[in-house]
């Protein structure tokens, strides 16, 4: 568990995504909203962690809040900066890859759909469109003969867990089983 501490400040934000759990066909997937942006009530319960601000320059880069209903997905990418990723409410699985492998996975991606997308600077184009789906597959079911079928990493975060993303990884993370599912996360330098 990341600790007792950012549960106590987060619950605003588990009575909002409870009473949220409703019965709907409709899909929505609130992806990487600044936490600037919230409002004050909900910004008061996700203080940055003291980890955080203590880690490297203690510089927190930028900030994001995932909300959405199951399933979500974010495809493969890698951020310029390290990542403390925290799951608020739900569950999710996340796929790590090494930077070397990522980037061979993200070349044979771009080669197999006759994309030319830089590896550095991602889009709305890794949100939709071809690329969106041969990422999927890719990471999510990699045939046997796949050069990186065995190999990443993989882990499912529930309320309270904390996953640490070293700078330049490659992950994927996907919202998994019924209801609202929340995250957060922090980057820093």
């Amino acid at each position: 568990m990341f600790g007792d501490n950012l549960l106590s400040h987060s619950s605003s934000f588990l009575t909002v995504s409870s009473a949220c759990e409703l019965e709907t066909k409709a899909s929505i997937y609130l992806a990487q909203a600044s936490l600037s942006d919230l409002p004050s009530s909900l910004l008061e319960d996700l203080p940055t962690p003291e980890l955080v601000s203590k880690a490297g320059k203690g510089d927190v880069y930028d900030t994001s809040f995932w909300l959405g209903q199951a399933p979500t997905y974010t495809p493969l990418h890698r951020d310029p900066n390290p990542n403390l990723f925290v799951q608020l409410a739900g569950k999710k699985q996340v796929r790590l890859f090494e930077p070397d492998l990522g980037n061979a996975i993200f070349h044979h991606v771009q080669t197999e759909i006759g994309g030319a997308a830089s590896a550095a600077m991602r889009g709305a184009e890794m949100m939709e469109g071809a690329e969106r789906g041969a990422l999927e597959e890719a990471v999510w079911h990699p045939s046997s003969s796949s050069f990186w079928a065995s190999e990443g990493l993989q882990c499912e975060v529930g309320p309270g867990d904390g996953l640490f993303i070293p700078k330049g990884w490659w992950h994927s993370i996907k919202g998994v089983g019924q209801g609202m599912i929340g995250s957060v996360n922090w980057w820093f330098r």
